[in-house]
This record gives structure tokens, sequence and C-alpha cells, in this order.
């Protein structure tokens, strides 16, 4: 089944049964509070962008293209009442996939339920009217397609998402400071990672975006074993960004390991918390649609009074 059917078949027809409130909550928290941007008259002018396949043609600006030779789209105020840019860590750790059940197959990767989640947001944002963007990183950007609104951008976003392979070594906190330097407008930045990185270095990179006039987002995304390292006698670990081989007692490293787990949940916790970056846990056994529900009806609860 293809990523786009397997979307709206098994989550957002999913989270269509989980009742009206609970389907307000979602679209209320995605919007957040940048409607804000949405201001002056629909024809106001904001400047250019190059074209992605999927455009309206009838945007294109031909006087840059008769000076430059170049392929711009105009962008106008009514394009950006929120422009999102959707970040999917594409690295090796997020190629692991322990063989829990989940509702809809059973051995569902990291990447895969990050694949679901990316196109589910794009669908929601686009039935907004609002303009979503996609890239997909490991140690640098592998993928960028800048935010637009139209179901053809759409599109090409999941065939990215659909044909993208876990592979490289994590670096996110370079990706994300190289991807701030991109974004030129206010917005909001969904990044959906195990974030199995250094979190100082995260966390910088996170302030970095918010300096940037970026709203941040993370969902982590979780297999179980992971958190339950339920393992047991003499095992060999194959590390998933070239680390080396190592054969060791799982039962005596466990209780190491699930401290060294949490003390890095912590950490990242606290410190998304003290810059005020929501950071939301998703797990690959969980239904993707109860789960979209669960995290965004509680970002909005949490937001509820905010005004703009």
């Amino acid at each position: 089944m293809s990523l786009q059917n397997t979307v709206q078949e098994q989550i957002l027809q999913r989270l269509s049964k989980v009742g009206v409130a609970a389907r307000q909550a979602v679209e209320a928290a995605l919007v957040g509070q940048h409607r804000s941007i949405h201001r002056g008259l629909s024809v106001e002018f904001a400047g250019h962008r190059p074209y992605q396949p999927g455009d309206d043609l009838r945007r294109l600006d031909w006087i840059v293209y008769a000076r430059t030779d170049r392929y711009d789209i105009r962008l106008y105020e009514e394009e950006t009442r929120l422009r999102a840019t959707i970040v999917l860590d594409a690295s090796g750790s997020m190629g692991f996939g322990s063989g829990v059940e989940n509702h809809n197959q059973t051995g569902v990767s990291k990447l895969d339920y990050a694949r679901w989640l990316a196109a589910a947001l794009g669908f929601m944002m686009l039935r907004q009217s609002d303009a979503v963007g996609l890239a997909i990183c490991d140690t640098e950007v592998r993928t960028h397609l800048p935010p637009a609104s139209t179901m053809g951008h759409l599109l090409t976003l999941l065939e990215h998402l659909e044909r993208r392979e876990p592979g490289g070594e994590t670096a996110l906190s370079t990706v994300l400071e190289h991807l701030a330097a991109r974004l030129k407008r206010r917005g909001l930045v969904v990044l959906i990672t195990d974030a199995f990185d250094d979190a100082e270095k995260l966390l910088m990179a996170l302030r970095l975006l918010q300096h940037r006039k970026q709203d941040v987002r993370i969902f982590q995304i979780i297999d179980p074993q992971e958190e339950q390292f339920g393992l047991s006698g003499m095992m060999e670990f194959i590390g998933m960004e070239d680390e080396p081989r190592l054969r060791l007692d799982a039962d005596r490293v466990r209780a190491y390991y699930q401290q060294a787990v949490r003390e890095h949940r912590n950490k990242l916790a606290e410190g998304c918390h003290a810059i005020g970056v929501q950071l939301e846990t998703l797990r690959t056994n969980e239904d993707l649609a109860l789960g979209l529900a669960r995290v965004l009806s509680g970002a909005t609860s949490r937001n509820v009074g905010a005004r703009v």
C-alpha cells in the first residue's frame, strides 16, 4: 500500500472517528499562534521562492525568468497563514525496528512510523490551506522542499518520504543550524526524530531556530525495546551508524543502559521545557491516529488562553 493510501485509510480516517472535539483540538494545535502572520490584503506580494514540481504555473514570474533564466514562484501573504517545515531524521538509527506489534503491521521501524506522522501532518496542514515543506536529513539536509500549499506539492513531498531509506550518522544540531539559515520568514518547524544525539548541542540548535523566529515542536519516535531493553544473555550488538560491534551480557548492562536512556531523556525534556519547545513522545506500537489526538490535544490545552 502506498504511503498516501496508508495515511489516508489508517490514520486520517481513524482520527476522524475519535470525535469532533479531538479533531478540532488537533487542528487548533497545528495552527497555534501562527494565524497572526496572515495579514494585509490577499494580493500583497511577499517575495519569491524556487519553482517546485506541482506548483501552479500561473504563479511563475516570467519577468524574473526573462532576466535570469530562473524559474521562481511569486508568493503572497495569503499563502503564508502558516509556513511549516517538517524535518525528518533519516539517520541510521531511525531504521531500527524490534518487531513490536503495531495497529497497521508487525515490525514497523522508527522511520516507517515517522513517515506516516510526517505525511499525516502534511495532509492536515494542507486541509487548512497552510503551507508545508520538508527537510530530510542525517548528517546534512538530503532533501529540502520549501513550504507550499498545493496538492501537487504535497504529493511530491510524499514521494520523497516514501523512497527515502535510513542511512548515515546523526548530526541534528549541524543540520538544524544550516536549515535555520534557509528559513527567512517566521514559521513552524516540526522535528521528527529519535533524538539520539548530543542533547546540549541539539538544544543550542533549537535556540537558534527560535532566534530565527521559528516555533519548534519535536516528536520523539521511540521503539519500546529501546526503553525496556528486554534482552537477556550474551548478545552481539551491531551499530546502525558505523559504530563497532559489541558482544555483551545483556543482563549485566541493562541497568546501566536504562539509566543512560533516562538521563538523556530528562536532559532533553528539561532543556526543551526551559526554552519553550514542545517535546512529545510517540512509540512505534502506538496507534498513530490516537497518538496524534493525545499529544496535540494536550498541546492545545497547554495553550488555552493564549492570544496573539
